[in-house]
């Protein structure tokens, strides 16, 4: 009788034990998604430009589940393998668009890119991202000339998977050869490389176990002459210089997930103006 007496009272134990962690965790994550919605609201970004028109299209292929795409995304090209739904590319799209912006409030991206990422890379780490700080290193290219997006295709062959790499080679393709996708180029162009100072990311995005993973490289560039379609461009090393920093970064929905609305709501039409579907 005893000995039975003794065991109810360990699972009895046991259960106020697990009830107190759980009671814990539920405090905690409340407490982070309220730390996170009132950095948000802290955040400024540029105000809406009303004289650039709305191009963003809802319908295209790239924002409906399951189906791979691309788009660009100020100054980023963004590609996503297919099995993806539809709500987790919108995360990623909104999540580094808000990064961007919050960036280019505080920093001139082109002139102050050391300072501009690490806003970045701060924001994107605020509102859920893992990602490991940025160590740039200078691209040598194998060659007396290169082309720019052949370096990022090289740089992203070490930490991204086959199916990224495949979808990213179709996006660039599609972005340079298919008329069809001029205005998303323009954009691009003129957010990533507006003169002979480039800062721009390019980055795969797929699934690790249901966690959406990004490829990540982040570059800044800087030329001795300013031209349009610079991704594709000949350029010699000697008029040239390519700085990059790529790792992998992880979206903790546990953190993005309820804040998702406050970013929407933050980024009001700015997604309809600087987000653009890639035909590919």
């Amino acid at each position: 009788m005893l000995e039975r007496t003794s065991r109810r009272n360990r699972c009895g134990s046991c259960l106020h034990s697990t009830l107190l962690e759980d009671i814990h965790m539920t405090t905690t994550k409340r407490a982070i998604v309220e730390q996170t919605t009132k950095f948000i609201a802290s955040v400024e970004l540029p105000p809406l430009d009303t004289t650039q028109p709305y191009r963003y299209n809802p319908d295209a292929s790239v924002f409906q589940d399951d189906a791979s795409g691309a788009a660009v995304n100020a100054g980023s090209l963004v590609s996503f393998v297919s099995g993806l739904t539809a709500q987790h590319k919108s995360d990623v799209l909104n999540s580094t668009l808000f990064a961007q912006l919050a960036a280019n409030k505080q920093y001139d991206r082109y002139k102050q890119t050391q300072k501009w990422y690490d806003s970045y890379v701060s924001v994107l780490a605020q509102v859920g991202w893992v990602v490991p700080a940025f160590a740039y290193r200078e691209y040598t290219p194998s060659g007396g000339s290169f082309t720019v997006d052949a370096a990022v295709l090289d740089i992203l062959a070490a930490i991204a998977t086959g199916d990224e790499m495949k979808i990213l080679q179709t996006a660039l393709g599609g972005l340079k050869d298919n008329t069809k996708n001029e205005h998303a180029l323009t954009l691009f162009d003129q957010q990533s490389f507006p003169e002979k100072l480039g800062t721009f990311q390019i980055f795969p995005v797929g699934e690790d176990d249901g966690q959406l993973v990004m490829a990540l490289a982040a570059m800044e560039f800087k030329a001795v002459k300013h031209v349009t379609r610079f991704l594709w461009f000949t350029w010699t090393s000697t008029e040239t210089q390519l700085f990059q920093s790529s790792q992998k970064g992880v979206l903790n929905e546990d953190v993005y997930g309820p804040v998702r609305k406050v970013i929407i709501d933050k980024l009001g039409d700015r997604a309809k103006q600087f987000i653009i579907d890639i035909e590919i």
